[in-house]
C-alpha cells in the first residue's frame, strides 16, 4: 500500500471518527427514496505480470441511488481518477462505472449511523495512449452519517478485481489482458431528495 493510500485512508478514517462524535446530536434519517450526491475518490491499481503498478491517485465522483427499504438501496456510481506509474511514466486516467447493491447492517433504521456492504459490477477503462476495459465484480464497506434527515456523509472503501483487457487496433481480438485489483477510498455526501 502506497504512502498516499495510507494517508487517505486515515483521513477517511477520522471523517468516519468525527461523524461517529457527532452522532450523537445527528437526526436519524430514512434511506429510503431518491437519493444523489457527489464524493472524493481515492485509487490505487495493482496489476498482476504488468511491468509496473499504479501509484495513487485522486479524483472525483458522482452517485444516485433508489432506498428501496431502510436496509436496502440499489445505487449507480461513476469516479474518474488519474494516476501516475510507479517509474513517473505517462498518467493514467482511470474510469469506473459501478452498480452496486447497498445493504445496511448496524445499527438500525432508528440511528443517525449506518454501517453497510456493498457488492456489485463495475465497468472500468484506463486510458494511457492506448485503452484497457473490462467489465469485473466490485465489493466494499461503508459508513453512512446523516447530518440532518435529508442530508448525509459517506466513507467508504471498495476493491474491483479482474482483468483489464486491451482490444488489438486492427480487430476485435484481445490483444493483452492483465489481472488487476483497484482499491478505492470515497468520501461523499449524498441529499435524499424526497425525504421525510
Amino acid at each position: 500500500m502506497t504512502r498516499s493510500l495510507r494517508t487517505a485512508t486515515t483521513a477517511t478514517m477520522l471523517l468516519a471518527g468525527l461523524g461517529l462524535a457527532h452522532a450523537a446530536h445527528a437526526q436519524s434519517g430514512s434511506t429510503k427514496g431518491l437519493f444523489a450526491g457527489i464524493q472524493y475518490s481515492g485509487t490505487s491499481v495493482s496489476v498482476r505480470s504488468a511491468a509496473q503498478d499504479l501509484e495513487f491517485g485522486n479524483g472525483f465522483g458522482l452517485h444516485a441511488g433508489l432506498g428501496l427499504s431502510d436496509n436496502v438501496s440499489v445505487l449507480v456510481n461513476f469516479d474518474r481518477s488519474v494516476l501516475t506509474g510507479s517509474d513517473n511514466a505517462q498518467d493514467v486516467k482511470l474510469t469506473q462505472y459501478d452498480a452496486l447493491l447497498r445493504f445496511n447492517v448496524l445499527p438500525g433504521a432508528g440511528s443517525p449511523v449506518r454501517l453497510f456492504v456493498t457488492a456489485g459490477a463495475t465497468g472500468r477503462t484506463a486510458n494511457a495512449g492506448r485503452d484497457f476495459d473490462g467489465i469485473v465484480p466490485t465489493g466494499g464497506a461503508g459508513v453512512h452519517l446523516y447530518v440532518t434527515p435529508k442530508f448525509a456523509l459517506n466513507g467508504t472503501a471498495l476493491w474491483t478485481f479482474g482483468n483489464l483487457t486491451r482490444a488489438s487496433q486492427l480487430s476485435n481480438r484481445t490483444d493483452e489482458t492483465f489481472r488487476s485489483t483497484a482499491t478505492r477510498v470515497q468520501a461523499g455526501v449524498s441529499l435524499y431528495l424526497f425525504s421525510r
